[in-house]
């Protein structure tokens, strides 16, 4: 769990000084793609969170432990920055290259659907668990 969070934690670091780095000399496309990766690395402490919580709902935390020990949980210290991180370098390098009506129309097809999913997962998770819990903290 260190080597990942780390890792998360420099990559955070580094897409965000390349980003400031790239928008003071002015060079915009280049800053757009950093900034681009920031953001999907820094929405990934979100979805970790998600994650876990479709987990739970699906598998009944199948290879989950209280200890953060188990196979899932193991996965997860990589899994919940690392496929954001390569949607980001798809999305960067299409931005570059010429796109076909086809494919400009597959790729909002699958950002909304995506998009819908997290929309989704955070109203479920916020009514039954997050909020519930808060409450109970508050003493509500």
């Amino acid at each position: 769990m260190s080597i990942g969070f780390a890792t998360y934690g420099v990559m955070m670091m580094a897409a965000a000084a390349q980003a400031y780095r790239h928008a003071r000399a002015r060079r915009l496309e280049t800053h757009r793609a950093w900034a681009i990766r920031l953001y999907a690395l820094t929405i990934g402490s979100w979805l970790y969170r998600m994650d876990y919580g479709f987990w739970e709902l699906f598998t009944g935390g199948l290879g989950s432990t209280d200890d953060f020990r188990g196979p899932f949980d193991i996965a997860m210290c990589f899994l919940f920055y690392v496929p954001n991180l390569l949607l980001a370098e798809l999305f960067i390098r299409a931005r570059r290259a010429p796109a076909s009506p086809a494919l400009q129309a597959s790729a909002a097809a699958i950002l909304g659907a995506a998009t819908l999913l997290v929309l989704a997962g955070t109203y479920v998770f916020t009514v039954l668990l997050w909020w519930p819990g808060i409450l109970h903290g508050l003493g509500f």
